[in-house]
């Protein structure tokens, strides 16, 4: 290259002005609005927080699920109660006692698999209202079954087991399709307090109404509120959220945003993958819940058929 001639003189080169530092653009996820009537001072947005709740219609879901497993645990224990006058009644030894109280546990033995792969499949309103309305049915049709054979009144028990099973998978499949991640403990909360109570109010109340109308009578008041439970799921609940007319704006968005980690099911949707059961069964975690709940399971008939 050639040097410019000596006389001519040298320009520097200096660097450009330094430009102040701006802070980077972060990326920012719309939050969810705040609930109606929600303000600023004071604990008024916690209070509309907890009136939304109490008011939505997920909350809605989380009582009609409790009704169903009251209503399941008050149709099993009811037998514990009308034990003791049905074997004096129809000349029962102990150990055949035995029979008819183990018979709905012979239904129960396989059916929440089966229920669990059919909430996968159909999902949970359509087989819960299935469900309720077959063990109703098996309560309600008790009284008649045992005054025509003792073998079709001990199928009926057994047909109250299978229809039971698929309770709790549905309990979990609407938990899952109805509330976000950080509701999910307190929606399962509601549901299973309302499965204690169904105990309290079988063995409580079992001996009041057969002192009134009867052995039987138990078995005919609690099936015709199951009928009735029934007729309610299937006209003020929906599969998903998406699917109710009349779920607040507010409310079907903070749900979905709540659910980022689960795919929504839209109506119609089935479920064909085949869960990884063998990747499932070599985690100790697995084999930790299958004991607790084998566990569980062993004790509560038990305690609940000694009264």
């Amino acid at each position: 290259t050639s040097r410019p001639p000596p006389w001519q003189p040298r320009r520097l080169l200096c660097p450009a002005p330094l430009q102040p530092l701006r802070p980077l653009a972060r990326h920012r996820t719309r939050p969810v609005a705040a609930p109606p009537g929600a303000s600023a001072a004071g604990g008024g947005e916690a209070q509309a927080l907890a009136a939304e709740f109490m008011t939505s219609e997920r909350v809605k879901v989380a009582a009609m699920l409790g009704l169903a497993l009251a209503l399941c645990n008050a149709d099993r224990v009811v037998m514990s109660v009308a034990i003791v006058p049905l074997s004096q009644a129809y000349g029962w030894t102990p150990s055949f006692a035995g029979v008819v109280q183990s018979s709905f546990l012979w239904g129960y033995l396989v059916s929440p698999i089966i229920g669990g792969a059919l909430v996968d499949y159909y999902g949970g309103k359509r087989v819960m209202a299935y469900g309720v309305a077959l063990w109703s049915f098996a309560t309600f049709l008790s009284p008649w079954a045992a005054a025509r054979s003792l073998w079709l009144f001990i199928s009926t028990r057994i047909l109250l087991g299978v229809a039971e099973g698929v309770a709790l998978p549905c309990m979990n499949n609407m938990v899952l399709r109805w509330f976000p991640r950080t509701e999910r403990s307190s929606a399962v909360g509601i549901a299973m307090a309302g499965f204690q109570l169904g105990n309290t109010i079988g063995l409580l109340l079992s001996p009041i109404i057969m002192s009134r109308t009867g052995t039987f009578g138990p078995f005919v008041i609690f099936g015709l509120f199951g009928f009735l439970w029934v007729l309610v799921w299937i006209s003020a609940i929906t599969g998903t959220p998406g699917e109710h007319p009349q779920i607040s704006a507010y409310e079907l968005e903070y749900i979905t945003k709540g659910q980022k980690l689960v795919k929504p099911q839209v109506q119609g949707e089935r479920l064909r993958k085949i869960p990884p059961f063998r990747n499932l069964l070599s985690k100790w975690p697995t084999w930790a819940l299958i004991s607790a709940n084998a566990m569980h399971s062993w004790v509560t008939p038990i305690n609940l058929t000694l009264g």
